[in-house]
């Protein structure tokens, strides 16, 4: 037996990549159903509702200023009809749910100049808000 070079195919070129970096693999992507309310928006449902009925509770319990408590009802009712609308899987309830993220964004940046634990902590919740309309856009979708 002799060590003869056997044939073979020639190689490629070497480009530095793997061979399986080459595969056309194509993941599924995990997408709830439509018309159905995933756990991220029953949290960022609860968060609307608790950032509407605190409002509501600081006019009934610290009387403020007309104008100031005018301000905390507009934003209580809204807060309300927002969780709803989002619970409920409702198109402008997603709308509904970015426009008052952003409003709470904007309370938690002014109330963290006086408060930077509770400016901080509405900033989060409010971006959870946002998040979770940002990724939830199927669930809004009619099935």
């Amino acid at each position: 037996m002799r060590d003869e070079p056997e044939d073979r195919a020639p190689e490629p070129p070497s480009t530095g990549r793997s061979h399986y970096e080459d595969l056309d693999f194509e993941v599924p992507q995990a997408t709830p159903a439509p018309g159905r309310r995933t756990p991220t928006l029953t949290v960022a449902g609860v968060v609307l509702v608790f950032s509407g009925v605190l409002p509501l509770v600081s006019v009934l319990a610290f009387s403020p200023e007309s104008g100031v408590a005018i301000a905390l009802i507009v934003l209580g009712v809204a807060e309300l009809l927002g969780a709803a609308l989002v619970l409920l899987l409702q198109p402008i309830g997603r709308v509904l749910g970015f426009v008052l993220g952003c409003v709470g964004i904007v309370i938690g940046l002014v109330t963290a100049r006086s408060s930077p634990a509770n400016g901080l902590v509405t900033i989060g919740l409010n971006g959870y808000v946002i998040y979770a309309m940002a990724i939830s856009g199927a669930s809004f979708r009619g099935g």
